[in-house]
């Protein structure tokens, strides 16, 4: 047990004696989706934490058809970038979209721009349009937004990835046999585990990283001026549904709406169902209402508000949509996001047969 003890201390000395990675890419590796006919719009789409620009090829291909152009790229720390596996830090990561934002502006002046952040790149495009220094933006995507931070993270969560990092910041840490489900398309994920370019097993320090960003966002809702689109995936257990919601309702933008789809994972913009949020998402860039009909504003009464949208998803989570239910409170949103209780009938005890004499 000693010599094991002494083994880990000696790995955290070397890991802290190892080289600095290289800097990011001062223009980071991109892809674009453009469209074949007069261009209507413009799109800098932020991917989430592990992945890369290319989770976006699907919903590219399908708004460049409508007429946007549709920008993604690899962030710091992500993809084809030199630092890749190395959290870059919140501060570059904000840095490096308000560039590709304000260069992307620049290129088209007369076009609308948005920028769409889906999990960790939702959190980023938050404090990038956020504060004083918000890039000049004509609205904001978030798409299951990663902003678990402040009170709604579990303090020993917190502290433990803290001391992992500080102590094992090397250390690769698995998502293997956690009950968490990122897409219910089997393609979906099985894609991802093939994927070159995606990490599936990070860093210590890049988790903690990630918290330490999630917590900055989770606070920019009050901040936020611009149009907001959020889209909430009733079923995610990456983001918890009610933390998504519960920020949706801090937003202080006066133009904010609230898409929730009940049956949905973290992976909305890619698992089943994705054509339906994809005709939500070009209907709002349209300034039209959600063909899906879910559309809400972010802040309003009691009857639409966080809590309330939790009971609703209580019932339409098992039949498909949003209904009025009996009793809005967070626990109804628990009981829908929590796995079902299997009964196992108790086994009857065999009797052997043995013949009768006559």
């Amino acid at each position: 047990m000693r010599r094991r003890f002494l083994a880990l201390i000696l790995l955290a000395l070397l890991g802290s004696c190892a080289a600095p990675p290289p800097p990011p890419a001062a223009e980071p590796p991109e892809r674009a989706w453009d469209p074949t006919g007069p261009a209507r719009g413009q799109i800098v789409a932020l991917h989430g934490f592990g992945d890369h620009k290319g989770a976006f090829a699907g919903l590219g291909a399908r708004l460049a058809e409508a007429g946007y152009r549709v920008l993604a790229y690899d962030q710091p720390g992500f993809g084809e970038q030199p630092d890749r596996l190395f959290w870059p830090g919140t501060e570059a990561l904000v840095g490096q979209a308000r560039a590709v934002v304000t260069r992307e502006r620049a290129r088209r002046p007369d076009l609308p721009l948005v920028l769409l952040g889906e999990s960790m790149g939702g959190a980023v495009a938050l404090l990038a349009a956020s504060g004083p220094d918000a890039v000049p933006v004509d609205g904001l995507v978030l798409v299951a937004p990663a902003v678990w931070g402040g009170e709604s993270l579990p303090p020993l969560y917190r502290a433990a990835t803290r001391a992992l990092a500080a102590v094992l910041p090397w250390f690769r840490l698995s998502g293997r046999g956690l009950p968490v489900h990122p897409a219910d398309d089997p393609a979906v994920t099985r894609a991802l585990a093939r994927d070159p370019l995606y990490i599936g097993e990070p860093r210590a320090d890049a988790v903690a990283g990630l918290l330490a960003l999630m917590d900055e966002a989770h606070a920019a809702g009050p901040k936020l001026e611009r149009r907001v689109l959020v889209l909430v995936p009733g079923r995610d257990d990456i983001v918890p549904t009610r933390v998504q919601l519960a920020f949706a309702a801090t937003i202080a933008a006066a133009d904010c709406r609230l898409l929730v789809y009940p049956e949905a994972r973290h992976l909305i913009l890619r698992d089943r169902g994705r054509q339906r949020v994809w005709q939500d998402l070009l209907a709002w860039l349209e300034g039209g209402p959600p063909p899906s009909g879910l559309g809400r504003p972010c802040r309003e009464d009691s009857v639409t508000s966080p809590l309330a949208m939790a009971g609703h998803l209580d019932r339409g989570a098992t039949r498909g949509g949003i209904g009025p239910a009996p009793s809005p409170t967070a626990a109804g949103l628990d009981r829908a996001l929590a796995p079902k209780a299997t009964t196992r009938r108790p086994r009857r005890r065999r009797v052997p047969y043995r013949p009768t004499g006559r």
